[in-house]
C-alpha cells in the first residue's frame, strides 16, 4: 500500500528537478549573452531609442499624409465652388444689356401716355400756365438689395433735362474771408465773369459767407431749395459747401453738381454740367429713382436719355444689369408704366457688395482712457462707433474656517 507519506516525498523530488531544470536554462542564455560581450540593459536602452526614432518618423509620415490629404480635400472643394460660381455667372450674364431687351416703340408708346396724363391732370388742376412741365423720372427696381454706403452717382445724358423756364443758382467762393464781409463785390465779379463767356442761363450767384449768414436755420434752408430748380457750384468749395446745405438738398435730389469757374471756356463747362443727373444709391429699399426728362421734351431725346442711362446702369449699377429686375417710367403724380422686366430667380444672383472708396488716415483710434474708472482702452472707428475694453476684476472668495 502506498502511504502519503511516499506521495509527497515523490512530488517533492519532481519539484526539484524542475527548478534545476530551469536554472540550467537561465544560466545557458546568460552565457550566450555574455560570450556576445554586450550589456543586457544597454541594448535594452538601444532597442527603446530605436524603437522611438521609428515612431517618431512613422508619426511625421502620417502627419504629412493628413496634411496633403486635407490639402487636396480643399482644393478639391475650392474648384467645385468655383465651376458653380463661373455656373451662376454664366447663367447670370445671359441678361447682359442688349438693344433688343429695350423696345423703342414700347418707349414711345409709355411716354405719350404720360405726356396725355399730364395734360389732362393741368386741365382738370386749372394750371395758369400751360407750358408748364413736369419732370420724367426712371424707377429702377433691383434683384437683390445691394450692401452699399449712401452716395450719389451722377450720369452723363445726351440731352440736358433742364428745361427754359428752370432757374438756376450757382454758389461760389468769397473773395475776402469773414462773417463781417461785405460779399456784394463777390457777386459782382462772378457776375462780370458771366457776362464774359456770355453764360445767361445763371439766374442769381450766392457766395459762401451769404449759406453761412442768411440760410443757418432748416427753415431758410428749406426756401432755398424751394427757391431754384438747379444748383452749380464752383469746384473749390464743393468739399465744404455740403455740410453747409443740409439734408434738404439730399432729399429733394438738388444737390449742386460742381464746375470749373476759372475754365477757358466757361459756357462748355455749364452745360456739360446741366446735361447731367444724380441718383441716389442706397441700401434702405430695393427701388431707386432718377431724373431722365421732362415733358416738354421731344420723344426722340426722352428715348436717348433712357437708353443712356441704361447704358451706364448695366456697368455701374450694383450688381450690374443682372441685378435689375424692373425699369419703369413715371412722373411724380402718376403710376410707373414698366419698359423692361425680368422673372429670373432671385437664388441666381449674389448680394452685391460695395465697398466705398476711403482715404489712407480712414483708420481706427485707440488710446488709454483713465477718466472712467474699470476701462483700460478706447477704440474710435471712422464710423463713429465707441469699442471699450474693460479691465478683468478677479473677485476673492471668502476664506472658511
Amino acid at each position: 500500500m502506498v502511504t502519503t507519506r511516499k506521495i509527497i516525498k515523490k512530488r517533492i523530488e519532481l519539484s526539484k528537478v524542475k527548478s534545476a531544470q530551469n536554472t540550467k536554462g537561465n544560466s545557458h542564455i546568460k552565457n550566450k549573452k555574455s560570450r556576445n560581450g554586450k550589456n543586457p540593459k544597454m541594448i535594452s536602452d538601444r532597442t527603446l531609442k530605436r524603437t522611438l526614432r521609428s515612431s517618431k518618423k512613422n508619426n511625421v509620415q502620417n502627419k504629412t499624409k493628413i496634411s496633403s490629404y486635407t490639402k487636396a480635400i480643399s482644393e478639391i472643394a475650392e474648384s467645385r465652388k468655383r465651376k458653380r460660381e463661373d455656373r451662376v455667372s454664366d447663367e447670370g450674364n445671359t441678361d447682359c444689356l442688349h438693344l433688343s431687351d429695350l423696345s423703342k416703340e414700347h418707349i414711345s408708346q409709355c411716354i405719350s401716355v404720360i405726356n396725355h396724363l399730364t395734360e389732362e391732370q393741368l386741365k382738370n388742376n386749372n394750371a395758369l400756365f400751360d407750358d408748364e412741365s413736369q419732370s420724367i423720372f426712371m424707377q429702377i427696381t433691383c434683384i437683390r438689395v445691394p450692401k452699399t454706403p449712401r452716395r450719389c452717382i451722377r450720369i452723363l445724358l445726351p440731352y440736358s433735362i433742364v428745361s427754359s423756364n428752370d432757374e438756376i443758382a450757382l454758389f461760389v467762393g468769397d473773395l475776402e474771408r469773414g462773417r463781417r464781409k461785405d460779399y456784394e463785390p463777390t457777386i459782382e465779379y462772378y457776375e462780370n465773369l458771366l457776362r464774359k463767356h456770355n453764360c445767361t442761363r445763371i439766374k442769381a450767384i450766392i457766395p459762401m459767407n451769404q449759406v453761412k449768414t442768411e440760410y443757418d436755420q432748416y427753415e431758410l434752408k428749406r426756401k432755398l431749395v424751394g427757391s431754384y430748380d438747379h444748383f452749380l457750384v464752383d469746384g473749390k468749395i464743393a468739399g465744404h459747401l455740403s455740410h453747409l446745405l443740409g439734408r434738404e438738398f439730399y432729399k429733394k435730389r438738388k444737390l449742386p453738381t460742381s464746375i470749373r469757374m476759372h475754365s477757358k471756356d466757361l459756357k462748355h463747362e455749364i452745360d456739360y454740367a446741366l446735361r447731367k443727373t444724380v441718383m441716389q444709391i442706397h441700401s434702405y429699399g430695393d427701388t431707386h429713382i432718377i431724373q431722365i426728362g421732362h415733358t416738354s421734351m421731344k420723344k426722340e431725346e426722352i428715348i436717348e436719355n433712357i437708353l443712356a442711362t441704361c447704358s451706364y446702369l448695366s456697368k455701374n449699377y450694383p450688381g450690374g444689369w443682372a441685378n435689375i429686375r424692373s425699369i419703369r417710367i413715371k412722373t411724380s403724380s402718376s403710376l410707373g408704366l414698366p419698359i423692361y422686366t425680368t422673372l429670373k430667380n432671385k437664388c441666381l444672383v449674389r448680394v452685391p457688395i460695395v465697398q466705398p472708396k476711403r482715404p489712407k488716415a480712414y483708420r481706427n483710434v485707440s488710446g488709454e482712457l483713465s477718466t472712467a474708472p474699470g476701462i483700460v482702452s478706447v477704440t474710435v472707428t471712422p464710423e463713429g462707433d465707441i469699442i471699450t475694453v474693460k479691465e478683468e476684476r478677479k473677485v476673492l472668495s471668502p476664506k472658511r474656517n
